[in-house]
């Protein structure tokens, strides 16, 4: 609860110098439990001020974990573009030896990066090569980028290199899996039952510990019905996008095409 009102005092006071200073705000990175939270909890705000303002996520390939932008309506979207190139730095690392690495991971990275003493709000996605595990991306606020450069020399047992890149030129990017299950109802413990191939029992498991998460916020009913386009999170499982449903065959069973990242 101290979290959550402190986060919603913070974007008021941003909301507060950008229209006294007329110059862009912007928060660190946001989860996405706190975008879901700066929407449900922001929305009369955001009235309150849509002539004066634009409020606007960071986006790039795709990421969970955002920076919201907070724009004076006068300027125009050149600036907030180099505003938040400015503001948000891709870092790319590798293995000195690829011969003797670690097949490394986002748990890997982001624990190196905590070890050093980098706060989780200054950090964005990290983005490991699938078919190259000793290298990756790291987005993180620009203010800290020297010091990760600087300090950020192992990560597990694998000593790296690391450099900053422009985010126009990352080639290194989400992996997914397009997979089609089949479900007998779009309820969220079915839909994660087919998912991971978990037993009915597993999948309601998951949610009744609140270990499932949509489009950030934390699921608590088994009958949620999932939806298209749907970012469903799973605690030690994994994460993935519900796409659609395909087709119904004549056992009514729902053929459904998900998008699951790796």
């Amino acid at each position: 609860m101290e979290e959550k009102s402190y986060l919603i005092a913070h974007i008021k006071d941003l909301v507060e110098q950008a229209k006294r200073f007329g110059y862009i705000t912007s928060t660190t990175f946001l989860s996405l439990s706190e975008q879901a939270l700066f929407l449900k909890e922001c929305q009369q705000l955001m009235k309150d001020n849509k002539d004066e303002l634009d409020f606007v996520f960071s986006d790039f390939n795709d990421s969970d974990r955002k920076v919201l932008l907070i724009k004076p309506k006068f300027l125009d979207e050149e600036i907030l573009k180099e505003y938040e190139n400015s503001y948000i730095t891709s870092l790319y690392f590798k293995a000195k030896n690829s011969k003797y690495s670690d097949a490394l991971s986002h748990r890997d990275t982001l624990g190196a990066l905590m070890n050093i003493g980098i706060k989780r709000d200054t950090i964005g996605d990290i983005i490991i090569n699938h078919d190259k595990k000793d290298e990756g991306i790291i987005f993180t606020i620009s203010s800290v980028k020297e010091f990760i450069i600087d300090n950020l020399t192992k990560i597990k047992h694998t000593d790296i290199l690391i450099e900053e890149v422009d985010k126009n030129e990352i080639t290194i990017k989400p992996h997914f899996e397009i997979k089609e299950i089949y479900s007998s109802s779009l309820r969220i413990d079915t839909i994660i039952k087919e998912v991971f191939n978990l037993s009915r029992n597993e999948a309601q498991e998951l949610i009744e510990k609140e270990f499932v998460f949509i489009n950030g916020n934390t699921i608590h009913s088994l009958t949620y019905n999932v939806k298209e386009n749907d970012r469903i999170s799973v605690k030690s499982k994994g994460k993935f996008i519900f796409l659609k449903v395909l087709y119904v065959n004549k056992k009514n069973k729902l053929r459904s095409e998900v998008k699951i990242y790796s």
